[in-house]
């Protein structure tokens, strides 16, 4: 029995074996905060947008964000061999420091402006502040040069994102449909 207890307490010196490299855990405030600006803004927008496209920017803009984080998640894998024809996404610098909310940043302001149709001046705005407001909470414990890395690194994933989505052929007209005739209608 004193040598099972021995055994099994041993393993908590495993923590010390894991790379570098190895992701940290990082607060999701500015998950949450992007989520709460892109709900006040898309709730307040006149006319209202439309279901369908608010739906399936809503979903590009999810997967956006879990590509621009999924390198700092141990064992996360890509969504491109999972999602049709999704291409593969851009990857980030083996060895090198990154802050995945600062890269999570930079892909929620850039795939808002580009996903969220009829923005405003003050919607913009409300956007760009929410981004630099993030930036410099971030600049106060991180590097510069780790910053600039993180932000392209969120800013390749967002264009890649939008690319991608150009490419489903979704479209609101109803040009070319015809309504089907048949018996009893």
């Amino acid at each position: 029995m004193l040598f099972l207890f021995i055994f099994l307490s041993s393993c908590d010196q495993l923590d010390g074996w894991w790379p570098k490299d190895t992701p940290t855990q990082e607060p999701a405030d500015v998950v949450h905060d992007w989520y709460k600006l892109l709900a006040k803004v898309q709730f307040g927008a006149n006319p209202q947008p439309v279901v369908l496209l608010n739906n399936r920017n809503f979903g590009y803009i999810g997967v956006g964000l879990y590509e621009a984080v999924r390198p700092g998640i141990k064992g996360a894998l890509s969504l491109s061999t999972q999602l049709y024809q999704m291409p593969a996404m851009p990857t980030p610098e083996k060895h090198k420091k990154y802050f995945w909310g600062a890269s999570a940043n930079a892909a929620m302001a850039s795939m808002a402006k580009q996903f969220l149709a009829g923005l405003t001046d003050a919607d913009i705005a409300r956007i760009d502040s929410m981004e630099n407001a993030y930036k410099s909470k971030i600049k106060a414990n991180t590097s510069e040069a780790v910053i600039a890395r993180s932000q392209a690194f969120g800013q390749s994933i967002a264009d890649a994102i939008y690319n991608w989505s150009t490419t489903d052929n979704f479209n609101l007209s109803s040009v070319g449909y015809k309504i089907p005739v048949f018996a009893g209608s």
